[in-house]
């Protein structure tokens, strides 16, 4: 078990090494709070036993940083000192979350009787195992008082010692040592005056901050600390409000040697002499500035949480809106096609069901869209024609844009193909051209254009991850006032944005860049102020055949009678699943719920060959209800059915016990994923 001892002179650190080590304890030393808290990144600690008065950090500052640290506060602290005796000091030590307070000298079977109390049973010291922090004001108030008391008692004891015998002179030597070690070991500057304000003292870190040496300032009137005249008299107002009570913190502009200007948080104090005749003033100055840039930060970090939690619930929404749509669209495709199935090609009904079928296919390529925007569709690259997959989004980014902006499409013929997720195109061509209309609030023109591009060694050096080839790409042009070269660096940041509060979300061209570096593509941006900008996206061209539906280029594949237990919570979907499987030949056993699916599969006596089940159920989702019956069934094959493949499920995709189809589907869709599931090893 490791004790942390920590105190600034060497000999006692040895004595407490030598002592702890005989009775079993590992030691690790430290000569003050700073080196104390390096050490506690690295080794493993059970107690940590810390003087108070030491330089850098004294155990007061060391023993509240250690508390108010979730990592370290669980951790036992013992004080044991030799200069901070009295009651208002042990007082104050275990209000900032002290174990233990001990005095020196001490015996050392004292010192190892409360070492092993405090080790054995933590839980049961006060405070144990992270006290309430104690808030900052007072624990500075505290502090303060401490101190400055410290210090006045120092005072008078160096007074009282000059007077005294010649044989004391080693005392006051050794008195007044210690009293400029706690001066100069203070963290925070410190600054004495005279009751007109003119400067007699100050400690090395008054210096550091203000970049002035003591024989610079005595003597000197503090105005030359100030920002300005009107700082300066700020103080003095203070000064004459400030009573012994008080415990107000000001906050007051500083300019230092050097001429920066900073914001310091000032904590002042009355000096008196031994007639209680006030004789100054004592200040304590700590630098905020990196405070208060906290403060800032902190407060736009709320605020690009909170937009992107409302982001997130809308994405929710989308995205079950999206889910129950297909769950719709899937009856709806279903019930169309088998009815297409038995209509001959030559009526004009056969026309009727072909438009609803048509119609159901393309609402299913607007819920991918939804669900796109969702962050809820899986990426799916494709091998596309950028051209058409363009074509067939300009009547969606018309409606988007609104009639006062014109959309220009200029496609090149023969173009390559590309090898991207048609939804991405989707989302890119909507960012865009969203922030091109809102760089024209009086309306204009948007241009979208295709080309081919061949780059060489040398022009990819201008484009990160791009190689020497082809390219195919795809321009997004806009009449409006340009973008500022001094934001274009930052434009694909994301939650940077240049709009308002509320009408932006900063996440629309980073997502633009985000999809681009995915996709081995790369963006340039060419801007002039007050005539516009283009926004170019290179990608990899792919010289092979577009993807095409296997469903439309195979026969429908048929069953041979096998059983298959379906099982959704979607009465709609459930019944259309099952009349599309009986028709092509498969025996069916169909329920809504779950826990009705095992009772049936536990009396089908020919047994179960394929579960097609709903992912996501109310009482267990299909990856559950499928182990509890292969159970019964070890060679029964599983298919999945999803209203969008990234749900919340019960298991990641790469564990689940089969493949999933996505709703809605079609006839020629279903067969091919029964049959191929059905026979698959």
């Amino acid at each position: 078990m490791r004790i942390l001892s920590v105190d600034d002179q060497a000999e006692n650190r040895y004595m407490m090494e030598c002592l702890l080590q005989g009775h079993g304890y590992t030691v690790s030393s430290a000569s003050n709070g700073s080196e104390a808290l390096q050490l506690l990144e690295s080794q493993e600690i059970a107690c940590i036993l810390s003087d108070i008065l030491m330089p850098e950090m004294d155990g007061f500052e060391l023993c509240r940083k250690v508390k108010t640290d979730s990592r370290y506060c669980h951790i036992p602290f013992i004080v044991f000192t030799a200069t901070y005796t009295g009651p208002k000091d042990e007082k104050f030590a275990l209000k900032i979350g002290a174990s233990k307070f001990l005095r020196k000298p001490c015996e050392s079977e004292v010192l190892l009787a409360i070492l092993d109390e405090v080790v054995s049973h933590p839980e049961e010291i006060p405070g144990a195992p992270c006290p309430t922090p104690c808030p900052e004001e007072e624990v500075l108030k505290l502090y303060n008082e401490r101190l400055i008391n410290k210090i006045e008692q120092k005072m008078l004891q160096l007074e009282q010692e000059v007077h005294a015998h010649k044989k004391t002179e080693d005392i006051l030597r050794q008195s007044e040592t210690n009293y400029r070690r706690l001066f100069h070991s203070i963290r925070d500057a410190l600054l004495v005056t005279d009751v007109h304000r003119r400067i007699i003292n100050c400690n090395r870190a008054f210096g550091d901050l203000f970049g002035y040496s003591l024989e610079e300032l005595v003597g000197q009137q503090t105005l030359v600390l100030y920002e300005s005249e009107a700082q300066y008299h700020k103080m003095r107002t203070s000064l004459e409000n400030l009573s012994d009570d008080s415990t107000q913190i000001f906050l007051i502009q500083f300019v230092t040697q050097s001429g920066r200007i900073f914001p310091g948080e000032v904590n002042l104090f009355r000096l008196y002499d031994d007639e209680e005749n006030m004789t100054g003033y004592i200040g304590i100055i700590r630098d905020v500035t990196q405070r208060i840039t906290a403060e800032k930060q902190q407060a736009e970090l709320e605020a690009q949480l909170r937009q992107a939690q409302k982001m997130e619930s809308i994405g929710r929404l989308a995205g079950g809106v999206a889910h129950d749509y297909n769950n719709m669209l899937s009856v709806i495709l279903g019930y169309a096609q088998m009815a297409l199935s038995k209509v001959d090609p030559g009526m004009q009904i056969h026309e009727f069901l072909q438009q609803i079928v048509d119609a159901a296919q393309r609402s299913s390529a607007m819920t991918r869209k939804l669900l796109g925007f969702a962050r809820k569709q899986p990426v799916v690259p494709q091998v596309i024609d950028l051209n058409e997959t363009v074509a067939g989004m300009l009547k969606v980014l018309q409606r988007m844009i609104g009639e006062e902006v014109q959309l220009v499409w200029q496609p090149q013929a023969d173009l390559a193909s590309v090898l991207i997720d048609p939804s991405q195109v989707d989302q890119i061509l909507a960012n865009l051209c969203v922030n091109a209309r809102d760089s024209m609030p009086s309306g204009g023109k948007i241009c979208i254009r295709t080309a081919m591009v061949s780059l060489n060694d040398a022009l990819c050096l201008s484009h990160d991850q791009l190689q020497a080839g082809e390219y195919v790409l795809l321009t997004v042009s806009d009449e409006g006032g340009g973008i500022d070269p001094a934001i274009m660096q930052q434009m694909f940041e994301p939650f940077f944005t240049t709009k308002e509060e509320g009408q932006g979300t900063g996440l629309g061209l980073s997502t633009v860049y985000g999809i681009i570096q995915q996709n081995k593509g790369s963006i340039d941006v060419r801007s002039t102020l007050g005539e516009g900008s283009t926004i170019s996206l290179y990608l990899p061209a792919h010289h092979a055949p577009t993807q095409t539906s296997t469903s439309a280029l195979t026969a429908i594949q048929r069953g041979e009678g096998e059983t298959i237990l379906v099982v959704d919570d979607e009465a709609g979907i459930l019944k259309t699943t099952s009349a599309l499987l009986t028709g092509l030949g498969y025996t069916i056993l169909a329920t809504t719920r779950p826990t009705e699916a095992i009772l049936l599969a536990n009396t089908e006596p020919g047994g179960i060959q394929l579960l097609l089940a709903d992912l996501v159920m109310p009482e267990m989702g299909g990856q559950e209800l499928a182990k509890l019956l292969r159970s019964f069934y070890p060679n029964m094959k599983c298919l999945f059915m999803s209203g969008y493949a990234k749900e919340t499920t019960q298991a990641p995709e790469n564990e689940r016990l089969g493949p999933c189809i996505q709703k809605p589907f079609s006839i020629d869709d279903l067969a091919a994923q029964v049959y191929a599931t059905l026979r698959s090893s």
